[in-house]
């Protein structure tokens, strides 16, 4: 059987998540890995103990140049800290190869300019490696509004709203160079930044419900800064007042909400919380002329034709269980298996089935620039007092006729 060959940019968080998962199949291989800090030991032993093959380390800070020029690949994993995806994806894009690219985030239009252009100019494929759209209970509300359930859509909600405290600042409450995990890069666009920096968790799977780029569009974008409190509240309280990094004036505001308006009509308010205390929330909410679905420490359903007059359902994931997707009934146990998320699983299904097929991926170049694209429009929009921004058409008009998201299913 030939397998798939895959290489790996990046083994950070999500690219260690995506290659342990790549090890339970058979029909896939990571032949290379380009990361200047990856554990070497900790890859070998998990490689080992799947019975995959040994695969080849790039170590050097551009590693990735040379694993492109020098091996035989079908598909990328791109999965790197913001300042450098952009230059590193449009470096990759000119080896014609399936991209699959991690969440990340953009802070001018400028880059998806510059992203869009290698695009055109070459013939690779690119896949947004959005976990949330592949999200159960998401692919169940899909389901269920192709069925006609919701009615004709109307409002939504979404976005990403997690303490990342714990992520912007190491065991020792350090960022920046030197410091551990993510906040040797993260914490620095708190710091310069004021705006939706990782909306693509909330607004992919709600473009995936309003047909985004296949018929539908957005049409501009009004966002919003509460004041900068939440992460000085943290330092002062763990190391005192008199600390240095506790007088530190972060630019990003604690609640980032965005107003956006759609092509058919429909509006979207996006929210971004990640600098104080709360749990874990992608804050969905689906509302039709025939139903309302709410994500919110739990699930909130109200079907017109199911439920009582004003009452929600006192059984809701049963039914949001009566309208799986396909893709869940068949590979629920599959799933379980998946080293964090079950969802994980079917993303990346997706990706490989794609790459094998070298066909157009489901979430693609166009879905991912429009997400992205959100961190600089809201950015624009906070500095200017939340006027409205028109929003870029990266389609070039594409969007009025490439295939419903309904039709494909």
């Amino acid at each position: 059987m030939n397998k798939t060959r895959i290489g790996v940019i990046g083994m950070g968080y999500r690219g260690k998540i995506h290659f342990q998962n790549i090890l339970q199949r058979k029909n896939v291989v990571v032949v290379a890995i380009s990361d200047p800090s990856m554990n070497r030991e900790e890859i070998i032993s998990w490689c080992e103990d799947a019975g995959h093959p040994i695969p080849a380390f790039y170590t050097e800070r551009e590693g990735y140049e040379e694993m492109l020029q020098n091996e035989l690949l079908d598909g990328i994993i791109l999965s790197v800290p913001w300042d450098h995806f952009t230059a590193i994806l449009c470096r990759t894009l000119s080896f014609n190869l399936m991209i699959g690219v991690e969440a990340s985030s953009i802070s001018k239009l400028s880059e998806i300019d510059q992203i869009m252009n290698s695009y055109f100019a070459n013939s690779s494929k690119v896949m947004i490696l959005e976990n949330a759209c592949y999200h159960r209970d998401v692919m169940s509300i899909f389901n269920m509004v192709q069925k006609g359930l919701f009615g004709e859509l109307l409002h939504m909600r979404g976005g990403y709203e997690h303490d990342l405290r714990g992520v912007k600042f190491d065991k020792n409450y350090q960022y920046g160079t030197g410091a551990e995990g993510e906040a040797s890069w993260r914490t620095i666009h708190s710091l310069k930044r004021n705006g939706d920096l990782y909306p693509s968790h909330g607004i992919g799977p709600l473009s995936y419900l309003l047909d985004i780029n296949r018929g539908n569009r957005f049409i501009s974008i009004s966002s919003f800064a509460t004041k900068s409190k939440g992460l000085s509240h943290h330092l002062k309280k763990h190391l005192g007042t008199d600390h240095p990094n506790a007088n530190i004036s972060w630019k990003l505001g604690d609640v980032i909400t965005s107003n956006i308006t759609t092509a058919r009509g429909e509006t979207i308010i996006l929210t971004h919380a990640t600098n104080t205390c709360r749990p874990y929330s992608l804050d969905f909410r689906v509302q039709g002329t025939e139903g309302i679905w709410i994500q919110e420490n739990g699930n909130h359903l109200h079907i017109d034709s199911l439920c009582e007059h004003g009452e929600w359902s006192p059984s809701p994931l049963s039914i949001l269980r009566e309208y799986d997707a396909p893709c869940w009934k068949e590979n629920e146990s599959l799933a379980a298996t998946s080293v964090r998320h079950e969802m994980d699983y079917f993303v990346l299904d997706d990706f490989i089935k794609s790459t094998q097929d070298e066909k157009e991926p489901k979430f693609d170049i166009y879905d991912m620039a429009t997400w992205l694209s959100i961190s600089a429009l809201s950015e624009i929009s906070i500095e200017k007092g939340g006027v409205p921004i028109p929003f870029p058409d990266f389609t070039l008009g594409k969007w009025k006729s490439r295939e419903s998201f309904y039709s494909q299913e």
